[in-house]
């Protein structure tokens, strides 16, 4: 069970994202250029900017290590708002920089994928394909888990993506403000249930209702730009 566990979150993690963003450049070879800005954006603004603030510069602070120590929710908190504004501000700015003629719903779909499937690639792909050769280090409902849970994390960094793609597009700052809204909540939604120990597949339920909606919305918009 525990190897089908973790071929099960080897495909969501690693194989999916990556046959998806290869899929996609041979089907429209225009949607490269999202794809891979896309991947940048997630490297750039949560690897190489938002982590080490938290990790090296944050904790000498006095305020920091006391949120962290004695107030965990407020920590939790913190850290989806953190999420949500580094993740969907890098995507405006990148965007706006290097995007001006490619706002369409199709090239948010391929910033999404590239953003989102780095992010299953580098957090849980990887990992996940070296527990293969590694002797069990957790329960396979957990891994099985964290492979639904990359796929519902895909299907919103997709519409984040598009919200915000439409945001820049229409000059609409509401949208936005709507997608900075919409990650953090489901961040501290996330980081909440499990501080407070609710059950797994309850968490997962609740974040495939999210994702469920991030479909319909893609679809939408996708639809929406390809009518005449």
């Amino acid at each position: 069970m525990y190897i089908a566990a973790c071929i099960f979150s080897v495909f969501c993690s690693l194989i999916l994202p990556l046959g998806c963003a290869l899929a996609l450049c041979i089907r429209k070879r225009t949607l490269i250029r999202p794809l891979l800005l896309g991947a940048a954006c997630f490297t750039v603004f949560q690897l190489f900017i938002r982590l080490p603030i938290l990790q090296l510069v944050l904790p000498k602070m006095a305020w920091f290590a006391l949120m962290s120590a004695a107030q965990p929710l407020l920590y939790c908190s913190f850290l989806g708002v953190t999420a949500g504004l580094f993740e969907e501000l890098g995507r405006y700015i990148v965007m706006a920089l290097f995007m001006k003629k490619r706002l369409s719903a199709a090239a948010g779909i391929g910033f999404g994928l590239g953003h989102g499937g780095i992010e299953a690639v580098l957090l849980v792909g990887i990992n996940s394909a070296a527990a293969l050769f590694m002797a069990p280090m957790a329960a396979p409902g957990m891994i099985l888990a964290g492979g639904v849970e990359r796929l519902s994390a895909m299907l919103m960094h997709v519409a984040w993506s598009v919200l915000v793609m439409k945001s820049l597009r229409d000059r609409k700052p509401l949208l936005l403000l709507w997608a900075v809204l919409g990650h953090t909540l489901v961040d501290i939604f996330a980081a909440w249930a499990l501080y407070m120990a609710l059950p797994v597949w309850g968490i997962e339920a609740a974040l495939m209702l999210c994702a469920l909606w991030a479909f319909i919305f893609i679809k939408k918009e996708y639809e929406k730009e390809k009518m005449p």
